[in-house]
Order: C-alpha cells, then structure tokens, then sequence
C-alpha cells in the first residue's frame, strides 16, 4: 500500500515560518552551510524542458532530507508534486546550490540514483511514479535507461531532456502515456491558450490550434455544430470527430459546443480513423476528449472568480447593433489530493437578425478524491441554450407582423423569394463582400438565413465519474460510468440545399436521447528487458442509448418510406409523431506498444464491436490500428518519425443525424454504414528555445457516405391545384478519397508566444454506388470543404498586460448557390426542378473567409483586471458556407474580471 504525500503550490506565511525554524537550529548546531557537490548553472535551459518543469527556480537547499528539498522545491516552483514517501531512499540527504535552473533539471539532480521519474499529468501537476529496481529513470520522460545508480554528474550528462514529446497524455492511450511514442497525429490545446484567446466555443478551439479541422460559425437560429472539414469529407451535414467529456462519450457530439476555458484543463483531439481501435463506431474522423479541472487551490483555501463582460455586435440585417453580455462564476477549494469545483456561465446575443436572439446558459461541478492507490474524479455539466429566429430563415415562408411579403402570397404557395420590410424599419441593404453595410433602406429586400426553421431550444448534460486502481506497479484498473443526454427542439437544414419553411409544424421537429456508458480498462506495464518496455490494454465497453425522435406522418404528398418532404414547396398542415428506440452497443478491444531503447515504437491494436437497434438487422465490425515511430535526440533537438494506419465506421443511423432533417429522409434498400480507412505518415522536430515544427501527409477512403438526394413530383391538391413535391432519399454515395497536408509550427520567446497551422486537403468522388441517383459524379469535389485553412496566433504576456490575436482563415469550396435555389422556388411562372442530378446546377465557388479576433487584459490592481475583446474584427456576415447564411458582425465588449 502506497501512502502518497502532496506538496501544493502554495503556503501560508505561518507555514513558511515552521519550515524556516528547523533550518535555524540545524545551521546553529552545525555551524556554517557545506560546501555544496552539485551546482548547477543557467546554462541547463528551460526551452529543453516541457512545461511545467521549464519554470526557472533559485533553489538553496543545505544538508536536508531529500523530502524536504522536494517538497521545497513545489513551494519555490508553484507545482503540485505527489510521490510516495516510503520509496525515497531513507537517509539520503542533499545538498544543492542552484541558480536560474529550470525544474526539470532540479528533479533530476535530486532523484539521481532513485527508481524515481517524474511524469507531468497537467499543466502543474507532477507525480514521481516508480521505475523497475535496478534503473535509473530519465526525468520528466518516462523513458528507462540502464546502468544501475549513477552519479549526479552522469546522470545529468546521459539523461534525456523533457520536450513537448514527453507531454503525458490520455486520449491518445487508454491510459495515460507520454506523446513521444504515439505513431499518430495529436493535437493537446491547454486551458491557459483557451482562456488566453478568450475561446467560448469547442469549435474556435478547434480552428485555432488543431489542422485539419474546421468549423463553420453558427448562423441565426442554430446551436448545434457544423464541421466543414475533418481531413476532407465523413459525411454529409454531420460530419464530428467522437466527443469525450471526462472520458464519458457525450450522446451527440454536433450538440456540445459551449466551453468555459476557466474550467477547462486540456482538450485532446485525434485526426482521423486511426482512434477508432480504442473508442469504436462513429470515431470515423476523429475523437476529442475534453479534460475539465480537477485541481485545488494554490493554498488549499477557497477561491472564486468573477468576470463579467458586456458590447454590442454590429450587424447589416438589423437597424440596430444587437447588445452581447456574458457573465462567468467559478469557485474552487481544496488540493491536488481532494478537490472541488463549481462553475456558472450566462450570456447572452442580441437580435443581429430581426426576431433572432440567443441565450445560454452553462453550469459544471468537479471533484476529486486520491487515495493511497486509487483516485476518484467525478463530472457533472448542464448547458441550456435557445436560439431564435421568428422571422423567415431562408427566402421563404412566415413573417413577422412587421414584415411583408414583395410578392401576392396568394398567388404563390411558398412565400417570396426575399422580404420588403415596411415602414417599421427592420429592412437593411446586404453587405458588400467585406462586411462593409450601407446606408439603412427602409425599402431593400433583405434575405435572411438559419440552420432551422424556427430556431433551437437545447438542454445537455453530462454526469459520471472515473475509477483509477493501482493495485502494484504493473498493473493499472480504470472504470469509467456516466450518462450523457440532450432534449432538442428545432432540426438542423444544413445538409439540405433547399429551404424549410417556418410555417410548417415540421419546424417544430423534435429528439431526444440519453446514452449511458460503462468501461472497463486494464493497462499493464512491463520491462521485458533492457531497454525494451511493453504496454499492454485489455479493455470493454457497454453502451445502452434510448433515441426519442419525431416522424412525419399523414401529410400530403408524403409516402412512407418515400422520403422527407420539404414544406417550402408545398405548405400543409402535418403530423409528427414520437418514436422510441434502444440502441445496444458493446465492443472489445486489445492494444500493445512495445518500446525499444525509447527510441523505437510499435502499436497495434484491434476492437471487435456489435451494434443492435441502429439498423434492422445486427451490424458487427472489426476496427484495426497499427502504427510505429521512431525518436531520436540531436543534441537540443529531437526528431520524431511517425506512420499509422486504422480504420473507422459510423452507423447508418447516428443520433447527430437524427437531429437534422436529414434523419427524416427515407432510407433507400440496403444502405450501408459510412467506413473511413486511412494511412498517415509525419514528422515532429522540436528545437531548443521552444521552437516546434509538425508535418503530416494523409491518405484515406471514406466509403458509403450518405447524402439526402432529392426528386420533384407533382399532385393534386385539396384545393384541386397542381402542387409540386420535393422529397429526399438517404443514399450512398460510393467512396470519396481525402488526400492532403498538416503542418504546425510554435514558437516561444521570453513572454511571446507565436503559432501557426496549414491543412491542404483534397477532397474527390473516387466512384458512386450503383443506384445513386444524386449530382455528384466521380472527379468532383466534395462540396462544403475548404482546400485550405490556415490559423495564425500570437500572445504576449507581461507584469500587467496580456495580449492575444487570432486570425483563421478558410479557402475553396464549392458550395450551393442558396440565393438561386430559393429564387427558383419562389418564381411561379416557371417550373424549376432541383432535385437529382439538377442539382448541380446551383454549385457555386467561394473564394473564402477570414475571422480576426483578439484579446487584451490590463491589472488595475490585486486580483481585479479589465477585459477587452473583439470577435469577427473584420465583419463579414455572409459566406460561409454559402451566400445565404447569416453570422453575428464585428462583436466588441468590455468587462471586468476578480479573484476573491
């Protein structure tokens, strides 16, 4: 049984004073200080060493036990450090002299000759966990090198120096492990950045740091995501990488957008199919596991936070600039040993559309409990949010009072192609390209656009917690059980290129789901030789989901199974009825890394799944993922060659389809399941002075992809009219191949930092499946992703200022042309079919979209700052992705931000 001592970042004056009494009476008894055998100068660098252990600290430390220099040194450094008293060598006394030296070189002149390596968990957590006897650990790596105990001097000589390779990470192993062995693309965006950059929502986090992936802003009346690129194309209209909170798999990742970046720890994010080996179906793009805070406070003491931030966000489809607020509490208590944590967050957006408004509504809680071999942590998270969008969305359908339509809406079914506002004053001229807005014009057609008919009204949450066991040093058990659920009002239209009228009852569609999750893990660890390690994990999952869905029924020009009809065509009074259904999944998986002299890597791993519920009949997969890298150290730098391979799928039927109307389209005979298999190759060189550069090159098939395919048919209607129906189909597509580069660069200097990402992406139709009846044919390219998307960050942080800019930007794509389709349905002197292969006649390229943002914060005095933050500085509303969509403008506000 271990008996764990932490040291935290913090002490009182009364405890600094209780520490200096013994020192007193040791240098009265003993005279003056020895002469000390270790000195250590400026010349060990910090830009070596990971954070935190990269924190420079003047340490002198007399003829001491070697706890009290540890626990020293976490009071000097501001670290939290957790070990085992009963395997420090007893007796052993030291004595060290160190000046401007970086942590990690500390720790490694004090742990010289001990079973002892430092393995750093966050971004101030550092555990020593034992080695096998006999070795010396290599400090703030995890690496094993032999040579039995060795001199302070050699030590420091031989030893290999933390980088961001070593950084311990969990997603991309099942249970902990350091990056530097990981053969895949990983990306880990910290909590500090988030807060930094003033990050509200998963997907600016995600364009920010991580290539590859983008996210489209979200328009009046939405709140659910939308990726536009995930290394090219997964899907249509749903394409999400897996989504974790805590390790707790959230029920529909499209849902999960609001982050608070005071709560968070780090966001872990995988690249393509390859994570699908450990966390199963629908990680057919990706997987990101969100970490939230379970540390203390720096003294133990409790401590809460309050800011509180208010503007106003322009806009060309308003005659007003619409007002934001939002409004963040925390409090946090306790140590790195038990922990707790509470978190409320409440804003705020005003109407940038007329009739739009949204509002949300954030609220989390933590806890953690460590135990001489085990720890605790528990979850808890709510978010409400109510997005709403009263007047008509997309050229089409119910106005307002104060709106009315340019058209006889006798004379045609649909509603106008655009809107006159009347003398009320809620019409604006459209914005030129850039964002630029004219002269207000009571009397201008003003096309608005949403993801819904009606908006969305969405309640989350998430509870559960995780088990960790340690029973001796080879083996680790983790349990992880939680529950994950959502309650929706208002389907997403953003994989239907036609419009949705906010007349129909249709608007009000409606899903729900709860999906409750047990895992078990069991890593073991092994040293099968010299310089030769082995990590083996044996892991299952049981997945019990409860989907409630609304379906269309009695509904003129409806057939069942015939597909979903499009209401703009042809307004009616409908029917939604409630279906309830259990989806049962379960899997089993294996994976092993073997590591050769912490220079060569190989994985391999497999899960076998069964899925029953999703599809008529059961479906079973095999998931492989093989990989290997090789490392390797060139004085202050280390090179890092990586390659792996693996293979993802995702169920015809997936909960984030569900909630858009593409869930509502009738499936065609013997669909089948979207499958992603791909190959990536990449290096990774990090460079002393915090210099880092990462390149991967990606190649994989995503087969099976569904797109609603629309057809036009014409009936009779109650009134004896003619009345053309539009009815969509669920189809395979056949296999589209997503080919490009990532490149990432940072760089770190005093208190700036800079960074940048590059993602090229190639995505084609390599075949269609027989029976497809869609636009898309073999050589296009997949529509909604960007060929590139680039981000460029800086911070600059001094006594009291901080500083943060952001610029992202997305490039070529090809998306529809929303303002001739909804012109076409609108026009009632010709018959425009935009269904089938016709389609491709409203494709349209767009050049591309730039979001600027930055952040600025001042100390006035204390803990009390002023907060400064602009959002969409460049204020383009429209674009993206298509020209109909409409996002919030320039965005400016101000607020204030204390520490009680």
């Amino acid at each position: 049984m271990w008996r764990w001592q932490v040291v935290r970042r913090g002490v009182t004056l009364g405890a600094i004073a209780v520490s200096i009494a013994p020192l007193a009476v040791v240098r009265a008894a003993r005279g003056p200080d020895p002469v000390c055998a270790v000195r250590l100068g400026s010349q060990e660098r910090s830009s070596i060493w990971a954070p935190p252990l990269d924190r420079v600290v003047n340490l002198h430390v007399p003829d001491v036990p070697i706890r009290e220099a540890l626990d020293r040194l976490a009071v000097v450094a501001r670290i939290e450090l957790s070990y085992s008293v009963e395997l420090l060598p007893a007796g052993k006394r030291v004595c060290l002299t160190l000046d401007r030296v970086p942590v990690g070189a500390v720790l490694e002149s004090l742990l010289s000759g001990t079973s002892l390596r430092s393995i750093v968990l966050g971004t101030t957590q550092v555990v020593l966990a034992p080695t096998r006897a006999g070795v010396v650990a290599d400090v703030g790596t995890g690496a094993v090198s032999a040579g039995g105990l060795a001199s302070t001097a050699s030590s420091s000589a031989n030893s290999r120096r933390a980088s961001v390779l070593d950084r311990v990470v969990v997603t991309g192993s099942p249970d902990g492990a350091p990056q530097r062995g990981s053969p895949f693309a990983l990306d880990v965006i910290d909590g500090e950045t988030l807060a930094r950059h003033g990050v509200g929502t998963l997907g600016e986090a995600l364009d920010l740091a991580v290539p590859g992936v983008w996210s489209w802003t979200a328009s009046a009346g939405t709140l659910s995501a939308r990726y536009g690129s995930i290394r090219g194309a997964s899907s249509f209209g749903v394409s999400a990488p897996k989504i974790y909170l805590d390790g707790i798999e959230v029920a529909n990742p499209l849902l999960v957008t609001q982050l608070d970046p005071a709560r968070v720890e780090r966001v872990e994010v995988i690249r393509g199919p390859q994570g699908a080996a450990l966390y199963g179906a629908d990680a057919i793009s990706g997987v990101v596991n969100i970490l939230t805070r379970h540390d203390g406070t720096p003294t133990g003491a409790p401590e809460v936070q309050l800011s509180t931030t208010a503007g106003l966000s322009a806009t060309a489809y308003a005659p007003r600039d619409a007002f934001v607020q939002d409004h963040a509490l925390s409090f946090r208590s306790g140590s790195s040993s038990r922990s707790l944590g509470l978190g409320l967050n409440i804003g705020t957006v005003g109407a940038y559309v007329p009739g739009a408004s949204e509002q949300r509504l954030l609220a989390d809680a933590d806890v953690r409990v460590v135990h001489a071999n085990a720890v605790f942590t528990g979850t808890a998270r709510f978010s409400a949010q109510r997005a709403n969008a009263s007047t008509s969305l997309i050229f089409g359908g119910s106005t307002t009072p104060s709106l009315t339509a340019s058209a006889d809406a006798s004379a045609s079914p649909v509603g106008p192609s655009r809107l006159r506002a009347t003398a009320s004053g809620l019409g604006a001229a459209l914005p030129d390209s850039s964002g630029n807005r004219p002269p207000f014009d009571p009397t201008a057609r003003v096309p608005f656009a949403g993801d819904s008919a009606t908006g969305q009204s969405l309640s989350q949450y998430t509870v559960g917690g995780t088990m960790a066991v340690m029973p001796n040093l080879h083996w680790t058990h983790t349990v992880i059980a939680g529950v994950d659920g959502y309650r929706l009002r208002g389907l997403s239209t953003a994989s239907l290129p036609t419009p949705v009228s906010s007349t129909s009852a249709l608007g009000e569609g409606q899903g729900a789901a709860d999906r409750g999750t047990l895992r078990l893990r069991t890593v073991g660890r092994f040293d099968l030789a010299e310089g030769t390690l082995l990590a083996v994990t044996f892991a299952a999952e049981q997945a019990l989901t409860r989907d409630v869905s609304s379906a269309l029924i009695e509904a003129p020009g409806y057939r069942p199974g015939g597909g979903a009809l499009t209401p703009v065509i042809a307004p009616s009074p409908t029917v939604l009825r409630f279906a309830q259904s259990w989806i049962n999944n379960a899997g089993l998986s294996a994976q092993a890394m073997l590591s050769w002299h912490d220079r060569w890597y190989f994985s391999a791993g497999g899960r076998a799944e069964r899925t029953s519920g999703a599809t008529a009949t059961v479906q079973h997969a095999l998931l492989p993922m093989v990989g290997a890298a090789y490392v390797r150290e060139y004085g202050p730098a280390v090179l890092k060659l990586r390659s792996a391979f693996g293979t993802g799928i995702r169920p015809a039927r997936t909960l984030a389809r569900g909630t858009s109307w593409m869930g509502r389209g009738g499936a065609s005979e013997g669909l089948e399941p979207e499958q992603q298999t791909g190959l990536e190759a990449g290096a990774d060189l990090v460079f002393a002075h915090g210099v880092s550069v990462h390149v991967t090159r990606f190649d994989q098939e995503a087969s099976g992809l569904i797109q609603p395919v629309g057809s036009m048919t014409t009936a009779v209607g109650t009134n004896g009219r003619i009345v053309r129906n539009l009815s969509y189909t669920l189809q395979n597509v056949g296999a589209i191949t997503n080919r490009g580069w990532e490149l990432q660069a940072t760089a770190r200097r005093s208190s700036l930092q800079l960074a940048g990402a590059l993602s090229l992406v190639d995505s084609r139709v390599a075949r269609t499946a027989n029976g497809y009846r869609g636009e898309l044919r073999v050589g296009d390219r997949m529509l909604d992703v960007p060929a590139s998307t680039v981000s460029l960050s800086a911070a600059w942080a001094a006594r009291r200022w901080s500083l943060s800019s952001t610029a992202t930007r997305a490039a070529d794509w090809i998306g529809y042309d929303r303002n001739a389709i909804g012109e076409a349905l609108a026009n009632t002197t010709r018959e425009y079919d935009v269904g089938g292969p016709l389609l491709r006649r409203y494709w349209l390229n767009y050049s591309g979209v730039t979001r600027w943002r930055a952040n600025a914060s001042y100390k006035l005095r204390g803990d009390l700052s002023v907060l400064i933050g602009g959002e969409n500085l460049l204020n383009v509303q429209r674009g993206a992705p298509d020209n109909a969509t409409v996002t919030a403008g320039r965005t400016l506000s101000f607020g204030l931000r204390s520490l009680f």
